[in-house]
């Protein structure tokens, strides 16, 4: 009779509600340790991981080794791909050794050694060989009138070598200077030696060259800050060794401001840039060497070295924000003119562009920066491993 009774009773208590939740609760449970199982530490995203990899090259987080490198051989030779290797030493003393070619078969050796700082740290020297082989470099002729339709091709090819030094008194105040001497050949298809298409093509140059500079600058890095600013004035003499009339003088001042908004989440950047030079009578700038307008850092939707002449005047304008931990991005307004003499500059002949652009960066340096440029003469898109400024 219990028997029969338990039996009938039984289907109830299977369906009753307090039952239910409990398998319910004991199959979730289960489900549960059976997960568990299978689970793993969370790790970084595939993101995470490419920009923890760019931020462990030598250059960038401080150590030392072998590292690929991407740049510009020279201006406007297109994307250049290279490797490195950094040897760092004590006192911030440090070996360095580059290689690199870009896509148009422009070549670029580089060595730099930098000896162990002074003076805790104030005074600092080194020096620095370098041998560049560029191809097709373009000449559109002189003065913001000239026609991007019509140019010619040269190739050049300078070996200098430098030593220089600094003097840092103060964190954010630093007088310096140096000496080079620069080799340079130039190379275009018929060339006539009787008849000088651009001063200085086609001849074989040798400079003695001297330099000195002074600075007051408070940024946070040069290669990656959000407030501060730079105030820069340079000299150099190029002395011609071999009497050809081709010896001059440059002059060049910077002002860079850096105004944070919003904890630094937002930055106004801006920048004037003049570079002048100066010849004796008789005497000309070589066009290898003539300040110029159009490059990823001046007037960015132009064409490389789009204008020459003897001076140049550059001014910049950039809104940027900050929309994650390794990215910035900015919209900017670039406006310059080239001129052969000083009171030929006038603000209505000026050339602008604007654009928009997005950087990766670390806490003090520029790893990689893409952008957009549109002017008059069409558009133009940038790829560079530096800040723009």
């Amino acid at each position: 009779m219990h028997r029969v009774t338990a039996l009938l009773l039984l289907p109830l208590l299977l369906s009753s509600p307090s039952f239910a939740q409990s398998t319910r609760v004991e199959a979730i449970a289960e489900q549960q340790a059976e997960k568990a199982k299978r689970l793993e530490p969370e790790g970084p995203s595939d993101a995470e991981l490419i920009i923890r990899r760019v931020l462990l090259s030598p250059l960038l987080s401080g150590g030392g080794g072998a590292y690929p490198w991407f740049g510009s051989v020279f201006g406007g030779s297109g994307m250049a791909i290279g490797a490195g290797y950094l040897k760092r030493l004590e006192k911030s003393a440090s070996i360095n050794l580059l290689a690199g070619i870009s896509i148009n078969n422009s070549q670029l050796l580089e060595a730099r050694v930098a000896a162990p700082a002074l003076w805790r740290g104030r005074i600092k020297a080194g020096a620095d060989a370098s041998w560049t082989k560029a191809r097709e470099v373009q000449y559109f002729g002189p003065g913001q009138e000239s026609n991007p339709d019509i140019d010619f091709e040269y190739d050049y090819q300078p070996t200098k070598y430098s030593v220089d030094g600094a003097l840092k008194p103060l964190p954010w105040f630093s007088i310096g200077g140096g000496y080079s001497f620069l080799d340079l050949e130039t190379k275009i298809d018929d060339f006539d030696p009787a008849v000088e298409v651009a001063p200085g093509i086609g001849r074989d140059l040798q400079y003695h060259i001297a330099r000195g500079e002074v600075a007051i600058d408070w940024r946070t890095s040069p290669g990656y800050s959000t407030r501060g600013g730079l105030y820069r004035a340079s000299w150099e003499h190029h002395a011609e060794t071999n009497g050809k009339p081709y010896s001059f003088e440059t002059q060049e001042y910077e002002v860079t401001q850096l105004v944070p908004l919003v904890r630094e989440q937002f930055v106004i950047a801006m920048r004037g840039l003049m570079t002048l030079t100066r010849t004796d009578s008789g005497q000309q700038v070589p066009l290898m060497l003539a300040p110029h307008l159009g490059s990823g850092n001046t007037l960015r939707a132009y064409q490389t070295r789009r204008f020459t002449d003897r001076n140049r005047v550059l001014l910049t304008g950039e809104y940027r924000w900050r929309p994650s931990r390794y990215l910035d991005m900015a919209v900017f307004v670039d406006a310059g003119q080239v001129a052969r003499d000083l009171h030929q500059f006038r603000f209505r002949d000026f050339d602008a562009n604007w654009g928009i652009g997005a950087r990766f960066h670390g806490p003090v340096f520029t790893a990689w920066r893409v952008e957009y440029a549109r002017g008059r003469e069409g558009r133009n898109i940038i790829f560079a491993g530096s800040q723009v400024f």
